[in-house]
């Protein structure tokens, strides 16, 4: 019989554990890439904390929403489908942004409407929003890939 200490120590549990640490730190990394868009593209009018309150919201002749409202009533497929497409005076991002930054706005939109919320109520988004982190999307958009095409033309 295996001991329990021999068992933690062997090489698919190290190897377990590398990969762990290193979703985690591309999570970090992407993360921050992730404030950086939002940051250039979505602050100046949905403000810091996605409550509608940017620096140039008041100018504006409509009224920009409030990501708490948003998530209570729209679900993650209609947030990317503004996102991608726009809506009144939002502009489209589709071709400003790559997919998976589109996938990351819907992500900043979700994190942010849980800002003042009671835990009991972002405890049930919690699991979704975080999850998304852990997909590779440059992966899984084929992004890789196609930069290495480009690299070769």
């Amino acid at each position: 019989m295996m001991s329990t200490k021999s068992r933690y120590r062997g090489p698919l549990f190290q190897a377990g554990l590398l990969l762990l640490a290193l979703a985690a730190l591309s999570g970090c990394i992407r993360e921050e890439a992730m404030k950086l868009v939002y940051a250039q593209r979505c602050a100046s009018c949905h403000g810091p904390s996605g409550q509608g309150d940017g620096p140039i919201a008041k100018a504006l002749s409509a009224k920009i929403p409030d990501f708490r409202h948003t998530v209570d009533n729209l679900d993650v497929f209609e947030i990317r489908r503004i996102i991608k497409e726009g809506t009144g005076i939002m502009p489209a991002f589709r071709h400003a942004l790559e997919k998976y930054q589109i996938q990351d706005m819907v992500r900043m939109v979700r994190m942010l409407s849980m800002e003042e919320r009671d835990v009991e109520w972002w405890e049930k988004f919690e699991p979704l929003v975080w999850a998304h982190c852990s997909v590779p999307w440059q992966a899984v958009y084929n992004l890789d890939s196609a930069a290495k095409k480009d690299k070769r033309s």
